[in-house]
């Protein structure tokens, strides 16, 4: 029996050991069902399994690839945990979810069957988001962050600097759209979707701003800082700095318009280095630098990056859950992470992200690890109305259907309907 499981038949430290059923946990061994999103380079998950299983010859793990969208996956297991079913054992979920599965009873708290020092392995931050009513209700699988791409190429041949902020970034991009090195100075994520309240989320935190009051509870979008925030977005597109078909992008389209070399300067995630320098796929190999978002002029002094990334659950019906846990720590231990950092996937794993050899092959690594991280308004189960009432508002006023004061009073409305579960 494995340490882990074996704190898991007898309680974790300071934990109830009657309250830990062992036959309830079942055996470190088994058939278990892996429900995942793919993600590194392609075949990545199943490397993984084949990495787990030779340490772990006694457990067989089936992986089984989800949609390729947060909402049709939260969909599907919503409908079949609900139901009962036991199909899958453990699930990659989205580092929003926490609170909306624990408020729903379809994840199983982890604290009673992991020992107390499991989470040392995880800075303070994004173990505490994995956390709600007192309880972890998942295990940080790998994180991401917002980073800012650039061509750093053209910022040498023009003798501009990095951005320091929002406003210095429009004037070099405009720059080298009136020099004819770009079509487009800047790239995001701007469609009416989860990644639109991503995007506002950091620019409204370089600015000062927030989407909801810091203890939750209170809307907070309607607020001079914001409005200053879109406006600047406005007059972004305006003024040709940002195309017009930002507001129907997500990460793929943005990003292959950079990586096609049409813009200067691009928002995107960790996986955006990878795309940027592979020669198969991009006309900027070797032409791009990574730094954090830029500050604001008149906020704060540094970008915010938006906090990412997935996390690993455990199906309340699952029969496997002491294979399920193996299954977790092994993931989430050095041996896995350190396969992560090498394929391009953040680690969550502090450690393994310090790592300052795994560091010097992926400048992201070394950037990640000195971010100042901003999380979405999710510690409710109410988020998905909030994020909701954020993009669509932000969005339509993007778009031209509304000006800034109406959408940020419309945002304000749609968030507090939701803090007071009232949302359509």
């Amino acid at each position: 029996m494995s340490a882990l499981l074996a704190t898991a038949a007898c309680g974790s430290a300071g934990a109830d050991a009657a309250s830990v059923d062992p036959e309830r946990v079942g055996p470190a061994s088994g058939d278990i069902t892996w429900y995942a999103i793919n993600f590194g380079p392609e075949g990545f998950p199943e490397q993984l399994v084949a990495a787990f299983e030779k340490a772990h010859p006694e457990i067989n793990v089936d992986f089984q690839p989800a949609p390729n969208n947060t909402d049709t996956m939260r969909a599907t297991l919503t409908t079949e945990i609900t139901g009962g079913s036991s199909a899958v054992d453990v699930y990659n979920g989205d580092l929003v979810w926490p609170a909306q599965f624990g408020d729903a009873q379809l994840a199983m708290p982890l604290d009673e069957h992991l020992p107390d020092d499991f989470w040392d392995r995880y800075p303070d931050e994004r173990s505490r988001l994995t956390e709600y009513d007192g309880n972890h209700l998942a295990a940080p699988l790998y994180v991401d962050s917002g980073f800012l791409y650039y061509r750093k190429d053209l910022l040498e041949k023009h003798g501009l600097e990095k951005p320091r902020t929002w406003q210095e970034l429009a004037e070099s991009a405009e720059r080298l759209q009136d020099e004819g090195e770009v079509d487009f100075g800047y790239v995001g994520q701007w469609a009416n979707y989860e990644g639109l309240t991503v995007n506002w989320t950091e620019l409204s935190a370089a600015a000062g701003g927030r989407s909801v009051s810091e203890d939750g509870s209170k809307a907070a979008i309607d607020s001079p800082e914001n409005r200053a925030v879109l406006d600047f977005m406005r007059q972004m597109l305006d003024s040709g700095v940002v195309p017009s078909a930002t507001t129907s992008f997500q990460e793929q389209q943005s990003l292959q318009t950079f990586v096609d070399g049409e813009a200067a300067f691009h928002r995107n995630w960790s996986h955006g280095w990878g795309m940027a320098n592979d020669p198969l796929a991009s006309q900027v190999v070797d032409k791009v630098g990574v730094m954090p978002m830029p500050g604001f002029e008149g906020g704060e002094e540094k970008g915010r990056s938006a906090a990412g990334g997935w996390n690993l659950m455990v199906n309340p019906h699952s029969e496997r859950i002491g294979a399920a846990l193996v299954f977790i720590d092994w993931m989430t231990g050095p041996e896995a992470q350190r396969l992560m950092a090498e394929n391009s996937v953040l680690p969550a794993n502090e450690d393994v992200l310090n790592d300052e050899g795994l560091q010097k092959e992926n400048p992201v690594l070394e950037v990640a690890a000195d971010l100042d991280l901003v999380a979405r308004p999710a510690q409710t189960p109410r988020y998905p109305q909030i994020s909701h009432g954020i993009y669509t508002n932000i969005n339509g006023s993007l778009a031209g259907s509304s000006p800034t004061a109406n959408a940020l009073r419309a945002a304000e409305d749609d968030i507090r309907r939701a803090l007071e579960d009232r949302a359509l």
